[in-house]
């Protein structure tokens, strides 16, 4: 019975060193990256090329060339001749206020200016008849300068009279509101029978074609941009919200000549180059500047980037094994990051980590065939 016992005991006692040693093995293996199996990795080469130097910018379309029509005098509105969404010639009429107030205006205008002729004439024949006999002393000077007198006041009555009726004439004329030119009507907020005060927004016109995007560059953005300036043209791709094909190109052609205190940056507008369809006044879209290119950058895919708490690193494969390489990253455009860093053209980065990779583990690029010996095991 006791020779049982001692057999069982000696029995769990081999298995439960077998299960410590298999157990002790993976564990070294784990914690050396696979020393004792290669893992496979997915990688992609650094890349040594020119990288553009950009910035990225929100912004708003607007109209190139775009106008509030409004009433430059009060009055009703007799008649709308346009729709909104219409487009309009150049001169055409759209709106017409009622204009008999200025017509009336113009007819007492007229009959003021009259008088005021009238007088004048009277003052000069006068002037005419006193001139010689103050000569010869027959009346005194005090007079004649009270007939000048008279014809001034006469003269100047007639000129008042004069510029009530151009007064006049101008407030009929703008009674017909036109189009300063070709272009598209916007919303039209009144309707026949409206009193319309001076100054008031009849509508918008938009002219045809051109587009600007606004947009407001950072203080810290603003060195950058201001050499491009130098150096010659910003060209620039406008993206529609979450597009990564360009809708529109256009080049840069106003930088405000202050900053706003408001906001910390810089107000620019760039110009499209023609009008592609899909793009409205007023939309958002995504700007980006170009300004150049940083020469001989090395760049790796997003992917690869690794970021802990003392910085930035990618693995590199170098010898067999991942190596941690810290990289200070410089500037990011459509997945792809400029690095610095000891990085050399076409070194295999990993852009696909393992959970169980650890710095300076045995790795093979993915594809390639494992050693016999590992694949034998």
């Amino acid at each position: 019975m006791i020779g049982r016992i001692l057999a069982v005991v000696v029995v769990l006692a081999l298995v439960a060193g077998v299960a410590y040693r298999i157990q002790q093995k993976g564990a070294e293996e784990a914690g050396k990256g696979g020393e004792g199996r290669a893992i496979a990795v997915k990688t992609a080469p650094v890349e040594v090329r020119d990288f553009p130097r950009v910035i990225e910018l929100p912004g708003t379309l607007e109209a190139a060339r775009q106008a509030a029509v409004s009433a430059q005098v009060g009055g009703v509105l007799l008649k709308q001749h346009v729709q909104e969404g219409d487009r309009v010639r150049a001169g055409q009429t759209l709106f017409t206020l009622d204009a008999r107030p200025a017509e009336a205006r113009i007819a007492q205008s007229r009959a003021s200016l009259e008088g005021a002729r009238a007088e004048t004439e009277e003052a000069e024949k006068k002037l005419t008849r006193l001139a010689p006999l103050m000569d010869s002393g027959y009346i005194s000077r005090q007079e004649y300068d009270d007939a000048v007198l008279v014809r001034e006041a006469a003269r100047a009555k007639a000129a008042s009279a004069r510029a009530e009726l151009q007064a006049a004439q101008l407030d009929a004329g703008y009674a017909a509101i036109r189009a300063p030119f070709a272009g598209q009507v916007g919303r039209i907020p009144v309707r026949p029978g409206d009193l319309v005060q001076a100054g008031a927004a009849l509508t918008t016109l938009i002219a045809d074609g051109g587009l600007d995007v606004r947009a407001s560059v950072a203080q810290s953005d603003w060195p950058a941009l201001d050499a491009a300036r130098a150096a010659g043209k910003v060209p620039a791709d406008i993206f529609f919200d979450g597009g990564d094909k360009p809708a529109a190109r256009g080049e840069l052609n106003f930088v405000d000549a202050q900053l706003d205190a408001a906001s910390g940056a810089v107000q620019i507008k760039v110009r499209l180059t023609g009008a592609p369809p899909g793009l409205l006044s007023g939309q958002s879209v995504r700007l980006r500047l170009r300004l150049g290119v940083e020469p001989g950058a090395r760049v790796v895919p997003e992917a690869a980037l690794q970021h802990a708490q003392n910085g930035t690193y990618v693995y590199v494969v170098r010898d067999g094994r991942a190596v941690a390489q810290p990289v200070t990253l410089l500037r990011a455009l459509d997945g792809a990051q400029a690095v610095s860093g000891e990085l050399a053209a076409g070194e295999p980065v990993l852009i696909e980590i393992p959970q169980r990779l650890r710095a300076g583990g045995v790795v093979r690029l993915e594809g390639e065939r494992p050693p016999a010996r590992e694949a034998a095991k």
